[in-house]
């Protein structure tokens, strides 16, 4: 009765992070938090005393300072701090080769984002960091290399600059090569290869790459078909926020016979999908919530309802620059 989004065929054209091309998600240009400004805070907002402490080491010359109150005023988190004045923290911390800042401008740029949109100017600020060795920033060039965003199209350019990212760990581009492995894109098309470096972009990486390898693993591809696995790895990808996991778990869980808990479980995440940002599965998902609810008692309903307004409801933690 209900259906997945399928593998199907892997698509040639890459897909921005977020969105879903039969049924995968690339990821890139993602910005990774400083861990010692947003680790220890949780999502509450900057003590003033860190502020203060931060801006004295930035006004001295400190470009990882700069850096920390360029993301925190790009998330306004700063009482008083316009976007404008983040950007130019972030310009004097890349300025001094912090790659961290380089790589935040470069999307900021790229996308239009608290700046005039200038991708050639973005590009140069991904090249300076992915010349110095920064994994993040090789990805996202990569990425747009592919795409000629910005920048001539050189995919087999953007396939070294992914190798050499995904060897450095950085899940996004395991991930990312992985699924071109997996079709064949400017590579031998290995789909053993391409599964297992989804899977590790996905042990440690962004709900995207969690997602991509619940993917695989319901579908069988490149490893052995595992519906409890895949289950887990959408579960993960779906707290973490991945509309696509969202919706294959609520499928997963109401196909068939269902219990009671996961029918409860799965017209949630069918009602967090009905309240996102992705059109076509918005509208798939409202489609199904009308079947499910006729087979749930209005307690079952309810409860159904709380919890995904609880999860739309959770305090926002800072998690980078959305993408």
């Amino acid at each position: 009765m209900f259906a997945a989004l399928p593998l199907g065929k892997l698509p040639q054209k890459i897909a921005r992070a977020g969105c879903v091309a039969a049924g995968v998600v690339m990821v890139s240009l993602t910005v990774a938090p400083h861990p010692t400004v947003f680790g220890a805070e949780g999502g509450r907002p900057v003590p003033q005393h860190q502020v203060t402490t931060l801006t004295a080491r930035a006004d001295s010359g400190d470009a990882d300072a700069q850096y920390q109150l360029g993301i925190l005023g790009l998330g306004n988190w700063l009482d008083g701090q316009s976007r404008l004045e983040a950007v130019a923290r972030l310009s004097a911390a890349a300025d001094a080769n912090h790659d961290g800042a380089a790589v935040v401008l470069g999307m900021l740029y790229v996308r239009g984002i608290a700046v005039v949109r200038d991708p050639v100017r973005g590009i140069g600020y991904f090249q300076s960091a992915a010349r110095r060795g920064d994994a993040r920033a090789q990805n996202s060039l990569a990425l747009l290399m592919r795409r000629g965003e910005g920048t001539a199209k050189d995919p087999a350019a953007a396939i070294a600059l992914l190798e050499s990212s995904a060897a450095a760990g950085f899940s996004e581009a395991q991930t990312n090569l992985g699924l071109l492995y997996l079709r064949g894109d400017n590579v031998p098309r290995d789909v053993k290869k391409g599964s297992e470096l989804v899977r590790q972009g996905a042990v440690t990486g962004p709900p995207d790459s969690q997602y991509n390898y619940g993917l695989l693993l319901e579908s069988g591809t490149g490893a052995e078909k595992d519906l409890g696995a895949a289950r887990t790895w959408y579960l993960r990808a779906a707290e973490g926020g991945s509309t696509a996991a969202q919706f294959n778990l609520a499928v997963m869980l109401l196909r068939t016979s269902p219990s009671a808990a996961d029918s409860i479980a799965g017209l949630k995440w069918l009602l967090v999908v009905s309240r996102g940002d992705h059109p076509a599965l918005r509208g798939r998902a409202e489609a199904i919530v009308r079947s499910a609810v006729s087979k749930l008692s209005q307690e079952d309903i309810k409860e159904a309802r709380e919890a995904a307004l609880s999860y739309l409801n959770r305090p926002n933690r800072i998690s980078g620059i959305s993408r």
